[in-house]
């Protein structure tokens, strides 16, 4: 089931950061890289659902972090966060002397002071390498990554094992294949393969188009039931190799919770795009 325009936006947690952040430095508004109505569909999910414990992957400078964070602080109950990203460094040009989800940290910092709950920056390692440490009773994600094949087609298998009931998944740039036309996008790709409970609201008019970037799914019983589907998206032609130990620790992890059926699609995908990878190199 698709809800339509059901999530309340909220777009005065990202005003208040921006205005807290023109306190401590000119230009760090700049790296908040959610648009406007992005953000807000974010922290309308967020305050709508009200969870417990939260998941960000994928962190890229914390612009997210700090905006999450503020909206977790308005609603003020006790939560435990966790932001993961692979990359030590932003992997923005000529910002790669700043870390990783370094606005998150300075909020938490300069901004909120006590928190009411906690938040720890897991840095350098990919999902499946530290979701044991993170545990289960996940209620809130954040899927924001490479955006490209295989990327979160990859990840939400590895998490969904570690889901509360009726969890939501937030999948920002769900149209970004659309707006720059080179690239099939995986959180659009993810987002039409899990069967789940599913919201995205119309944009409004100053935007190019109005269906989102961004959307979220509540997962139900049928989605671990259905999650096949999710497996044979990675059969699609992806657009990066991961390392090929990055594939080991994902096919590894998958054997834990799924049966050898799925394992085996997902290494006759990875055995295709294998293949393809090489050929394409050979033919340069």
């Amino acid at each position: 089931m698709i809800r339509l325009n059901a999530i309340p936006l909220d777009y005065e947690p990202r005003n208040k950061i921006i205005s807290e952040l023109s306190k401590h430095g000119r230009g760090l508004e700049n790296f908040i890289l959610m648009s406007e109505f992005d953000s807000a569909f974010l922290c309308g999910a967020l305050k709508t659902f009200r969870p417990k414990k939260i998941l960000e992957i994928g962190v890229a400078a914390g612009g997210s972090t700090a905006i999450i964070l503020q909206v977790l602080e308005e609603i003020g109950a006790p939560y435990e966060m966790h932001s993961i990203d692979l990359s030590d460094i932003l992997l923005i040009e000529g910002y790669t002397n700043y870390s990783s989800g370094f606005l998150g940290t300075f909020a938490k910092e300069k901004i909120f002071g006590n928190l009411h709950g906690t938040h720890k920056l897991h840095l350098g390692k990919i999902l499946p390498q530290v979701i044991d440490e993170i545990g289960g009773g996940i209620d809130f994600v954040i899927l924001d990554t490479v955006h490209s094949l295989p990327g979160e087609v990859l990840d939400f298998p590895a998490v969904l094992p570690y889901l509360a009931d009726n969890a939501v998944i937030v999948l920002h740039d769900v149209s970004l294949h659309q707006l720059r036309q080179d690239k099939c996008n995986a959180t659009g790709v993810l987002f039409g393969a899990v069967t789940a409970e599913k919201f995205l609201n119309f944009q409004p008019e100053k935007y190019l188009f109005r269906y989102p970037n961004i959307a979220a799914f509540r997962v139900n019983e049928q989605t671990a039931a259905n999650i096949e589907n999710v497996f044979l998206a990675l059969m699609l032609s992806w657009d990066y190799w991961p390392t090929d130990e990055q594939v080991k620790i994902y096919r590894e992890h998958y054997r834990r919770f799924y049966s050898d059926a799925l394992v085996e699609i997902f290494q006759d995908a990875v055995d295709m795009n294998a293949y393809n990878f090489a050929k394409a190199r050979n033919n340069d």
